[in-house]
């Protein structure tokens, strides 16, 4: 894949960095950003440890809620990348909590940060498929949690049905552009998103989770469910199973 370029946000750890580590093992060239540097340098250290110094790894600290700099940061890490191929919107934060116990800023950051956020990264990103006439490929680390509302993980749940449901728009958006969008819809992965979870069911470590969403997006899947088994079916029965059952999920 020599003269690729991805960008990944949230990069610092879990499912991002473990991409990362992926597209450096095909010799792309990355665009890393998280709001720690130190942890981005860390992963700069590795892939050069395991892949060479030759493969390009820029970094850049980026917290997607502060919008004007996503479309800076994206701007100068399509310069200094020398084109973008594939964007990777990644970086999420979590919150489990019942409604009405004193975590309404928890809510707005968890919506901020995985619907404002990462629709601003995409945004940013289609501005330059579309300013350069180019070509590319847009991928959103949704989650099968926002197919339905489990209780208390409402922003959550719902912050993952919204940038569902804005990928499905662009897809059909850019339908004859040449553009490529694809939705990841995680089950269980271990990352620190989830670390805090008792129960996580068909729970697979984040190395193996990463190889198959980067096995998904050379592939250019509209959307893929990970790990296909079980989620694939899970992930769709948990659409329609009525609330008397639904109710009982704990």
């Amino acid at each position: 894949m020599v003269g690729k370029s991805v960008i990944i946000t949230g990069a610092s750890s879990g499912i991002g960095k473990n991409l990362a580590l992926e597209f450096a093992s095909k010799g792309y060239s990355l665009g890393l950003t998280a709001r720690r540097y130190e942890l981005l340098k860390e992963v700069q250290l590795e892939i050069h440890e395991k892949f060479g110094k030759e493969i390009k790894v820029e970094l850049r600290v980026l917290d997607v809620t502060i919008y004007r700099d996503v479309f800076r940061i994206i701007k100068e890490l399509n310069y200094a990348l020398g084109g973008l191929d594939i964007l990777v919107a990644n970086a999420g934060i979590a919150g489990s909590h019942p409604v009405g116990t004193g975590h309404f800023q928890q809510d707005k950051n968890v919506i901020e940060t995985n619907v404002i956020g990462a629709i601003a990264c995409v945004d940013a990103t289609m501005e330059i498929y579309r300013g350069q006439n180019r070509k590319g490929q847009i991928v959103g680390i949704s989650s099968v949690a926002g197919h339905r509302g489990f209780p208390g993980n409402g922003s959550y749940c719902a912050s993952k049905a919204a940038f569902t449901a804005y990928l499905e728009s662009l897809r059909m958006e850019t339908l004859n552009e040449g553009i490529h969008v694809t939705t990841i819809l995680p089950g269980f992965i271990d990352t620190p998103i989830n670390s805090h979870m008792p129960n996580r069911p068909f729970v697979i470590d984040s190395k193996k989770g990463a190889k198959k969403i980067f096995k998904a997006i050379i592939k250019k899947k509209k959307v893929a469910y990970v790990p296909f088994f079980p989620w694939n079916y899970l992930g769709r029965l948990v659409k329609i199973l009525p609330d008397f059952l639904f109710r009982k999920i704990k």
